[in-house]
Order: C-alpha cells, then sequence, then structure tokens
C-alpha cells in the first residue's frame, strides 16, 4: 500500500439511513469519523466477533462526551474500500 493513499468509505442502505437521521452533534462526529477512516481504516475500531468476519465497531465521542454511538464497518482490501454497515446511537 502506498503512504497516504486514501481509503473510499462507502455506507449501506442503514448506514446512510442512520447518517440522515442522526443529530447535529452525532452527524459532526459521524463525519469526522469517516475522514479518520479513509486514512487509516486498521487503525480505529475493534474486530466485533460475528459469524461472516471482519466487521469493526467503533464508539465515538459526540459534544465532547462518549455517546452510545457506535459505527460498524467493514473493511475491504481488494477493493481499497470501507463499508459502514450501521450506525447505532442510544440516549
Amino acid at each position: 500500500m502506498s503512504a497516504g493513499a486514501s481509503w473510499s468509505v462507502v455506507y449501506s442502505d442503514t448506514g446512510r439511513a442512520a447518517l440522515a437521521s442522526a443529530t447535529v452533534e452525532e452527524r459532526a462526529a459521524i463525519l469526522a469519523f469517516e475522514k479518520k477512516l479513509a486514512e487509516r481504516p486498521h487503525h480505529l475500531g475493534e474486530l466485533y466477533p460475528d459469524r461472516v468476519g471482519g466487521l469493526y465497531t467503533a464508539l465515538l465521542a459526540v459534544g465532547e462526551r462518549l455517546a452510545w454511538t457506535s459505527v460498524l464497518y467493514r473493511i475491504d482490501e481488494a477493493r481499497r474500500e470501507v463499508l459502514v454497515v450501521v450506525i447505532v446511537s442510544g440516549p
């Protein structure tokens, strides 16, 4: 991999719907996280134990507090693409 080459970040239908319904603070945190994902996708989240494998989860800070907003995503090495599968937010 060449240094500094960005990855593509795309959203599933569920991910897009969650982004569209996010609060202003949540959306800002998600978009900032998206930028970091494009730069270093392997260094942000933790592997999530799912049946298929390769699913990562990351807990985001929203409005300077750690909120219950998680992003689940998969990394596709061949395409150099990160797929945001779902965004989960709680109270």
